[in-house]
């Protein structure tokens, strides 16, 4: 079955370019776009897509308020951020809201469409400005900030937080630390549950924020 994409943007033109260009990867398809935040959530509740990909800047909402509400809707709501606005504050904000994704607009159509896949499957995709910005952010309030401590995560759990943060996918931890994938995602919901996470990239925060991984 092909990925149903749900394009959430206030200009039309771009929706229109974005759709046309889609239409040009086999295993995608766009079931509706939509320019404001009500609409998509609507949308969203009607057609169930598999990916939102949305703008943070919406006429009548923000982007992360509108995954807040998604999310609300449906745990599974899936939401990557096609964006202009590069602040390590917003993406900090998706990240804590549930979202799974934060790419710039001067990506490539190739890694969009890479995004798009890589969110589906569960996996985090964050353009790597925003990353190097983001880490920056993170080691600039981590100075002065007070040990957590470990929360209770075992050295092996300890092992994969610190693979999720170098962005590896579930069988790429496997093979690292000699686990089957079958037991990487089983300890990576023990994880969430330990940090209170919903997803990878926020799992990946909270970890920085923490000091539980380097």
């Amino acid at each position: 079955m092909p990925i149903r994409v749900l394009l959430v943007d206030s200009h039309r033109l771009f929706r229109a370019g974005i759709r046309k260009l889609l239409a040009d990867y086999p295993g995608l398809t766009v079931v509706d776009d939509v320019g404001t935040g009500e609409e998509a959530i609507k949308t969203f509740g009607t057609l169930q897509p598999d990916v939102v990909v949305t703008e943070v800047r919406l006429s009548d909402t923000t982007g992360v308020e509108m995954l807040r509400r998604l999310r609300a809707m449906s745990s599974a709501a899936q939401v990557l951020f096609l964006t202009t606005v590069d602040s390590p504050e917003v993406l900090l904000s998706a990240a804590e809201a549930g979202g799974a994704g934060y790419v710039l607009k001067d990506i490539s159509p190739d890694n969009l469409v890479n995004a798009i896949r890589a969110v589906h499957e569960g996996r985090t995709m964050i353009h790597p400005l925003m990353a190097r910005r983001l880490l920056e952010r993170l080691e600039a309030n981590a100075k002065g900030g007070n040990q957590s401590g470990s929360q209770g995560l075992k050295d092996v759990e300890t092992s994969i937080l610190s693979s999720v943060a170098l962005g590896l996918s579930d069988r790429e931890i496997a093979v690292k630390l000699h686990l089957s994938e079958a037991a990487v995602k089983k300890r990576l919901r023990r994880i969430y549950g330990k940090l209170g996470a919903r997803n990878r990239a926020q799992a990946a925060l909270l970890a920085v924020q923490n000091h539980l991984i380097q």
